[in-house]
């Protein structure tokens, strides 16, 4: 892919222990792009942490063009647990630091949060879900934040609810604003055996793209085989997607070299 359209970018999201708000220096220094850090983890420090570790993070030129890990496990958006009010006072402080670190999506996955408890009804939980990005979306427009939410397909082995990116992207239509994007996931793709290509129905919806080998779920390396990732990049390419691709994986024995590695492997799939 050597045409001259505008470069993808390319980072790490928090997982396992790539912890990029604390290793952000670092990912950038190994060849990478951007970090994509846990918004849960970024609310729940107090406000003079993390203001200076924002400001860390700007001072090293390291930039957030997105964040993952939305909501802390505890914070229920489907089920009988759900409190609106602390749901929008999380929303209130949460977003307004990812706008703070720069970033302009945030990838709604939360597994956690959204499975829907045994005994409840999915349609219910659909309505709740709903309801709950509408909500975010209010704190997005009220406050001119720039960001959008970008709801997750996350697979049958992580959660019980939008396990397929078809899924994900019917409720999304529903939700029905502007606020409210998707994310395309490779390993979650992997996972569920669907079919990359339905990402065209969502050109205008895709905020947010993340990967990971699905062997170990690992970080990608040049010398990797993994089926399917070369027409998830062209069916990326032909939706006309600009923006981050950002690894999601467990670390090996060691951050830095996986992100050397990872930064080789992405060299050809530069745009």
């Amino acid at each position: 892919m050597t045409d001259s359209s505008p470069l993808w970018q390319f980072g790490v999201s928090d997982f396992s222990t790539s912890e990029p708000l604390q290793n952000g220096e670092l990912i950038k220094a190994s060849g990478l792009d951007f970090i994509e850090p846990g918004l849960a983890k970024a609310a729940a420090m107090s406000g003079e942490d993390f203001l200076a570790a924002a400001a860390r993070l700007k001072a090293a030129g390291v930039p957030v063009l997105s964040a993952n890990w939305f909501l802390p496990p505890t914070l229920k958006v489907v089920g009988p647990e759900v409190d609106d009010e602390k749901s929008l006072a999380f929303l209130q402080l949460a977003l307004g630091r990812a706008a703070h670190l720069g970033a302009r999506a945030v990838v709604f996955g939360s597994p956690g949060s959204r499975s829907i408890p045994t005994g409840w009804a999915e349609l219910k939980a659909r309505e709740q879900m709903i309801r709950f990005c509408r909500m975010a979306a209010e704190v997005i427009q009220e406050k001119s934040l720039g960001l959008r939410i970008a709801v997750e397909h996350v697979n049958h082995t992580e959660t019980n609810f939008l396990n397929t990116f078809a899924e994900a992207l019917a409720i999304t239509r529903e939700v029905d604003r502007p606020e409210i994007g998707l994310a395309a996931d490779f390993y979650h793709f992997a996972m569920e055996g669907e079919g990359s290509d339905v990402m065209r129905e969502a050109s205008d919806l895709i905020c947010a793209v993340q990967l990971a080998n699905p062997d170990g779920r690992s970080f990608p390396k040049t010398d990797a085989d993994i089926p399917g990732i070369e027409a998830f990049f062209e069916h990326l390419a032909g939706i006309g997607y600009q923006g981050g691709v950002s690894v999601e994986a467990n670390v090996g024995e060691d951050l830095a070299a996986d992100c050397v590695a990872a930064a080789r492997f992405f060299e050809k799939h530069r745009r």
